[in-house]
C-alpha cells in the first residue's frame, strides 16, 4: 500500500468517497488510456536524491484504474521511496498502484533495476543516468510510458463468444486514395490446420479500407506471409486443435503503434531512366502505351536547323488518350530549334507523344511502360 503521499496527490477518486469508488474507477479501464498524461520529470538534487515534477497520470492495476494528480514536488530518496533508492543498481523510477480497501492509498513509486524488472501496471518514469557514482544532470525518458491515445485503433482482440474467428476495433486510416473510416468488425472463420501443424495468418486493411486476412503456410515451424502491399495489423497464430484464437495467439504489429515509427525515405524515390518499354523496345513517336506505375515522360525534338516541331504530350484512362496535356512549339525560334515536353503520368493511365523522335521514362518506383 502506498502510504507515502509524494507530491501533494489528489486522487480521483479515494476510497470510502460517495459513489463508491471502487466501482468508479472500474470505468476507467480499457477508457481512459494509461500513462502519464503531464509532468512528472526529475532533477537532480543530490547522487542519491533526485525531484519529481508535478504530475497527472492514469495507473491502475487488472481490475481497478485511477487518476492520480500532484501539485508540489517530490523529494525521492532511499527514506521516501517505497523500494529501492537512488543509485547505479537501481536507476530506474516507475510509479505503481494497486487496490486496497484505504482512504491513504497513493501512488507509489519505486527504484528498479531494469525495465524488465517493471511489474505489468507499473508507469515507467525515467532513468537517472550515472558515470560511475555520479548522478549526472541528464535522465533518460526512452523508456518512459508515454500516453497512447491510438491504443485502441484497429486493434485486433479476442472474439469473446469463441470460435475461430477475432475482433478488430474501429479506426481510421489513410489509403491511396481517401482517409477511410473502418468500423468495429468481426473477422474470420480462421480455419484450422491440420496435425502437426500451426500457422501465421495476417490481418491487414486492403486498399479499399476493408479488412481481410491472408492465410499463411501451414507447418511445424511456421513463418508469417509477406507484409508486402498490405497494411498489417496483426499476426494471428493458428495451432490444430485450436477451437477459438486467445490473445496470446494475437500479436499486435499496427506500424502506427510501434515505439519508433517507420521513416519513409524521400531522397530516393524514382527508378531508373529508360528510353525502353517493357519488352526492351524503344519508346517510339506517336504509340500508345500503359503504365504499370507512377512516372514521367520526357520528349525531345530532332536537333534541327531550320525545320519546326510541335510535340504534344496526351495522357489520360483512354485508349488511346486523348486529352493534350502539355506540349511546345519551336515555331519562332532561330536555329538550332530545340524543344521538350516533361509530362506526368497516373499508374494505369494511357499516354503517348508526337512530334518526338527521342523519349525516356523516368518511374516513380519501378513501374514499366506497356505497348499497346
Amino acid at each position: 500500500m502506498g502510504s507515502t503521499n509524494h507530491g501533494n496527490q489528489t486522487v480521483t477518486y479515494s476510497y470510502f468517497e460517495s459513489a463508491t469508488s471502487q466501482n468508479f474507477n472500474k470505468r476507467h479501464i480499457d477508457i481512459q488510456p494509461r500513462g502519464i498524461y503531464k509532468g512528472g520529470y526529475l532533477t537532480k538534487v543530490s547522487n542519491t536524491e533526485v525531484t519529481l515534477s508535478p504530475f497527472t497520470l492514469e495507473i491502475g492495476d487488472s481490475d481497478i484504474q485511477i487518476g492520480s494528480k500532484s501539485s508540489a514536488n517530490a523529494a525521492l530518496n532511499s527514506t521516501t521511496l517505497d523500494s529501492g533508492s537512488i543509485s547505479p543498481a537501481t536507476p530506474y523510477l516507475v510509479f505503481r498502484w494497486a487496490y486496497t480497501a484505504s482512504q491513504s492509498n497513493y501512488v507509489e513509486v519505486h527504484a528498479i533495476a531494469s525495465v524488465s524488472a517493471a511489474q505489468a501496471n507499473d508507469i515507467i518514469i525515467g532513468k537517472c543516468v550515472f558515470t560511475g557514482a555520479i548522478l549526472t544532470d541528464e535522465f533518460s525518458y526512452t523508456d518512459r510510458t508515454f500516453l497512447s491515445v491510438q491504443d485502441l485503433f484497429l486493434k485486433v482482440i479476442p472474439n469473446e463468444a469463441g470460435g475461430m474467428y477475432v475482433w478488430v476495433r474501429s479506426g481510421r486510416m489513410h489509403t491511396s486514395s481517401a482517409s477511410v473510416i473502418i468500423p468495429e468488425q468481426r473477422v474470420g472463420l480462421f480455419s484450422v490446420p491440420g496435425s502437426p501443424n500451426s500457422r501465421i495468418d495476417l490481418v491487414y486493411v486492403d486498399s479499399d479500407g476493408s479488412i481481410k486476412i491472408q492465410q499463411g503456410t501451414a507447418g511445424t515451424s511456421p513463418s508469417a506471409p509477406n507484409y508486402s502491399g498490405k497494411s498489417v495489423i496483426a499476426e494471428v497464430r493458428i495451432v490444430n486443435g485450436d477451437s477459438s484464437i486467445p490473445a496470446s495467439r494475437i500479436i499486435d504489429v499496427r506500424a502506427f503503434m510501434a515505439a519508433t515509427p517507420a521513416v519513409v525515405d524521400f531522397t530516393n524515390i524514382f527508378g531508373s531512366w529508360t528510353n525502353l518499354d517493357s519488352v526492351g523496345s524503344v519508346l517510339i513517336n506517336n504509340a500508345v502505351y500503359k503504365t504499370a506505375g507512377d512516372g514521367f515522360v520526357i520528349a525531345r525534338n530532332p536537333v534541327s536547323t531550320g525545320v519546326d516541331y510541335h510535340i504534344r504530350g496526351y495522357t489520360d484512362s483512354s485508349n488511346p488518350p486523348t486529352t493534350v496535356r502539355c506540349q511546345n512549339t519551336t515555331i519562332g525560334q532561330s536555329s538550332p530549334k530545340l524543344g521538350s515536353i516533361t509530362m506526368p503520368v497516373k499508374k494505369g493511365d494511357y499516354w503517348k507523344v508526337t512530334g518526338a523522335d527521342t523519349i525516356y521514362w523516368l518511374p516513380i518506383g519501378s513501374g514499366q511502360c506497356v505497348k499497346q
